[in-house]
């Protein structure tokens, strides 16, 4: 707690020694951004529309199809309010991944089986993305979103009752979609609540409330499931959850949040919307059991070959034009291809820190669970300062610029984090853990503000369903792969823990950076 004290008491002092190295970093680093930019060779490939092709131009330009410039302050404010309280309940779901033993030893589950308890939640919310975002884009964001807190406190207060595994697995599902539509329309709504010239400071300050989340998740989930049990870390969201809920439905009516003049009378998919969410949540489930079962085991297989067959049938639907959930021309979107793959790039990356780092501090470096739960509390603090600085950054510097800068420093810290060794120091594991943390809220605003400072508001909905999508299979890609990689090593290689983790990190680290590169790498088509 002493090196957070020591990080956040630095804001209020003027740039000195490091502080001023760091803002030299940055801008060096921008600076790269800038000559790999205008390489001959990029350009060659890059679809320019107009003889104006500034990213400034492009990114911070107060003229776009999205509508926000009309909102009162007061209006916007709660906006960014409400948007934070559905993105902080959301992440307190952080709190399972530390209470996983106590579900354990006391439901009487093996370690395999309690994790249905994280794999169901995440196929759940992967199907729900896209289906929450095109419902809020027909009928409006306040409705769906006060549904979404509805369905998932409902589901933490009937979880809490259980004593068996079975019943929790099943309603994990609507939690898992309720939490879909929270990180959904908790962005849409903020972005349809501002124009484009301040849409990134807005979101940043938005997405920092994951962090936060975050950090109360791991830090009070754990001290509640150590002092009261695991039934508490569901107990304290539900007061969490009606106070948002009261605040949606009395406050939350704004233009922003009402339906776009004319959508109300376009048909809802219903039948593309069961068929998109039984791809994906079959797709998440057959990577989830690939991890568990092992990747050439019957189940995973029958389970791909499931999502292959969903995934033409939906394809041919949409074709057709039988199926209209997802909106057609939707990628052509200035920044939503590029932006959504490195969202889930990064998370791919990023996430292992959830789930091989509390191995490392356990059994490497022999150090207890109350050190693991600060050392994951330092990097959610350190990722909701760098949201909301990233945020602020990206209006003025431009979203390409500050996501690139975001997965650059995410892959410095995992490279520190990954080749601390046996014997380190503790600070030198804090140091690594503060700036990969840093960099992920960087490259979350960031990436946030690319992807839905272009988009209309009719659709603002369905493109942040993109960021939201890629971000659960991301985690989900990000535990099978860096699993099997860290068997692999380990059974083929002959390595010892430390040196297949050391592989595991370079090459997440190696990720990152390529979730950076497509950024700009990546053809933009403009409209």
């Amino acid at each position: 707690m002493i090196a957070v004290e020591e990080i956040t008491s630095q804001n209020s002092r003027s740039l000195t020694g490091a502080e001023a190295g760091g803002v030299a970093v940055i801008s060096a680093i921008i600076g790269a951004y800038d000559s790999y930019r205008a390489a001959p060779e990029l350009k060659r490939n890059l679809t320019i529309a107009s003889p104006s092709n500034s990213e400034q131009s492009e990114e911070t330009s107060s003229s776009s199809p999205a509508s926000g410039g009309g909102a009162t302050r007061f209006a916007q404010i709660l906006a960014i309010a409400i948007g934070s309280g559905a993105l902080f309940l959301g992440a307190l779901d952080f709190s399972i991944n530390v209470n996983l033993p106590r579900f354990r030893s006391d439901l009487g589950e093996t370690l395999i089986s309690v994790q249905l308890i994280i794999i169901i939640y995440h196929g759940a919310r992967g199907g729900t993305g896209f289906i929450a975002g095109g419902i809020a884009d027909r009928f409006g964001i306040k409705w769906p979103l006060a549904g979404g807190i509805v369905l998932y406190t409902v589901a933490v207060g009937l979880i809490s009752l259980q004593d068996s595994l079975t019943p929790i697995v099943a309603l994990r599902i609507p939690q898992g979609i309720g939490v879909a539509i929270l990180f959904t329309l908790a962005p849409a709504l903020v972005a349809r609540a501002f124009g484009p010239s301040r849409r990134g400071a807005a979101l940043g300050v938005t997405l920092g409330a994951m962090g936060l989340g975050t950090f109360a998740g791991t830090l009070g989930g754990g001290l509640l499931g150590e002092e009261i049990g695991w039934q508490a870390i569901f107990w304290a969201r539900i007061p969490i959850g009606i106070t948002l809920l009261v605040a949606t439905v009395l406050w939350l009516n704004g233009g922003f949040a009402r339906a776009v003049p004319g959508r109300t009378s376009n048909r809802f998919d219903l039948p593309g919307s069961i068929t998109l969410f039984a791809t994906l949540f079959i797709f998440v489930l057959a990577m989830s059991f690939a991890r568990v079962e092992g990747w050439l085991n019957p189940l995973p297989l029958a389970l791909f070959a499931v999502t292959i067959v969903l995934g033409f049938v939906f394809a041919q639907g949409k074709r057709a034009g039988r199926f209209t959930i997802f909106p057609s021309g939707l990628t052509a979107f200035s920044g939503l291809k590029s932006g959504a793959t490195s969202n889930l790039l990064l998370t791919v990356a990023a996430f292992v820190m959830w789930f091989l780092f509390p191995f490392y501090v356990a059994d490497v470096m022999g150090r207890s669970g109350l050190t693991l739960g600060a050392l994951l509390a330092l990097m959610a603090g350190m990722n909701f300062a760098g949201s909301a600085l990233a945020g602020w950054l990206a209006d003025r510097v431009g979203d390409r610029r500050i996501t690139f800068v975001g997965t650059f420093i995410t892959a410095v810290g995992l490279v520190l984090a990954g080749t601390a060794g046996a014997s380190t120091t503790m600070a030198y594991v804090i140091f690594g853990t503060a700036v990969l943390g840093l960099g992920f809220g960087m490259h979350q605003a960031a990436v946030y503000a690319l992807t839905l400072r272009r988009a209309p508001s009719e659709h603002a909905g369905a493109t942040s369903a993109a960021l939201t999508v890629s971000q659960t299979i991301g985690t989900v890609l990000s535990i099978a792969l860096m699993t099997s990689i860290l068997s692999w090593q380990q059974s083929s290689n002959g390595a010892s823990f430390v040196e297949a983790y050391r592989f595991a990190y370079l090459t997440a680290a190696a990720i990152a950076v390529v979730s950076g590169l497509v950024v700009f790498k990546l053809p933009q088509k403009r409209y």
